[in-house]
């Protein structure tokens, strides 16, 4: 009986050793396709402003559009294009003053989905390209009173349905990642929210993301992002941390 007892144990003792090798081998190769994905760029040929198609394009000025909507009280809509052409116009020169000891991306896209938007931030690493990307979402509720109450959102919704949490947050590469995981590239869009936004107290827009923020409303649609300034406006903050 004690052959057999121990014959057992030695058994079930090999299954169990198999079983965490296994569980083993999985996590690493797991580990492996995670760290391939976020070492492939997203690829940004979809993109509209950017690629072939957009050499020898202009982009409007941005700030002078959003300055006469705030001013004169209309709506404007703003395409995926004409944003990924003004932040290719616009980044080595903001990027070129006081920050520029601070601040290095290499290049900004915007991709405008329904509903959402992703920044893209391209980062340069011994010449290689990487990319981090941010989901921002936006919710507005009207109180009775009519004022519009709008929060913006780091995520993009949710993994699946059923799931509302944790919410997809952005892209490391080509892998997405869960909202939480922003805290590791936040510094790298406040850098970015820095360069088109006055810091500090301010007594009157100046910068782009100044004049986004005085917005009442505001819809990301396909391709494009409309904007509606209102008499009573609200301030709209930028989600937490990239003040």
């Amino acid at each position: 009986m004690g052959d057999k007892d121990a014959g057992s144990e030695k058994k079930k003792g090999g299954c169990l050793g198999k079983l965490a090798t296994l569980i083993a081998f999985l996590g690493l190769a797991g580990l492996g396709a995670a760290i391939y994905f976020i070492s492939q760029p997203q690829d940004l040929s979809d993109l509209d402003g950017r690629g072939p198609g957009a050499i020898g394009k202009r982009s409007r000025d941005l700030l002078e559009v959003l300055t006469n909507a705030s001013d004169r009280d209309y709506d404007v809509s703003i395409s995926e294009e004409e944003i990924n052409l003004f932040l290719r116009d616009t980044l080595s020169s903001k990027q070129g003053g006081i920050l520029a000891d601070q601040v290095k991306i290499k290049d900004v896209a915007v991709r405008l989905e329904d509903g959402r938007a992703e920044v893209i931030i391209v980062r340069d690493v011994a010449g290689y390209p990487l990319t981090l990307s941010m989901y921002l979402r936006v919710e507005q509720l009207e109180q009775p009173s009519g004022k519009i109450t709008t929060q913006i959102f780091r995520d993009g919704g949710p993994y699946h349905d059923s799931l509302p949490k944790p919410g997809v947050g952005g892209r490391f590469g080509q892998l997405p990642v869960p909202e939480g995981f922003l805290i590791l590239v936040l510094p790298s869009f406040q850098e970015l929210a820095g360069l088109y936004r006055t810091p500090g107290d301010r007594r009157k827009p100046e910068k782009e993301l100044d004049y986004v923020e005085e917005m009442t409303r505001i819809r990301i649609e396909e391709g494009k992002l409309v904007l509606d300034p209102s008499p009573n406006a609200l301030e709209m903050p930028l989600p937490g941390g990239l003040r």
